[in-house]
């Protein structure tokens, strides 16, 4: 998992002693790594490691893609439901906004 507990507990403003949720946010980041990967059509690797040759579209984690893998890891700890009472919108520069440059759309 390219984000790490303490990073996502920093994120989501939670005592890095609070465990009683570690499973659920180790979930919750497993799952945002795959969105991101899936979304971006590419395999996620840490900052400055070296990509196989064979994963010609391969990419190191940027500062702007875990931005945005956090905004989205709060948000699915935030909003644990399918529905809420209160109106969502997207924000400016949320999850699609950091990660859309690194995308590559298959032809």
């Amino acid at each position: 998992m390219l984000l790490t507990l303490e990073e996502i507990k920093e994120h989501c403003r939670l005592e890095a002693d609070f465990d009683e949720e570690d499973s659920v946010l180790d979930l919750i980041g497993r799952a945002v790594q795959q969105r991101t990967e899936t979304y971006l059509n590419r395999k996620l690797y840490p900052y400055e490691a070296k990509i196989p040759p064979e994963d010609k579209d391969g990419i190191c984690l940027t500062d702007d893609i875990k931005i945005a893998m956090l905004l989205l890891a709060s948000h699915y700890y935030l909003n644990r439901t399918a529905s809420s009472d209160f109106e969502k919108s997207d924000l400016p520069m949320g999850f699609i906004w950091n990660v859309q440059p690194y995308r590559i759309i298959p032809l």
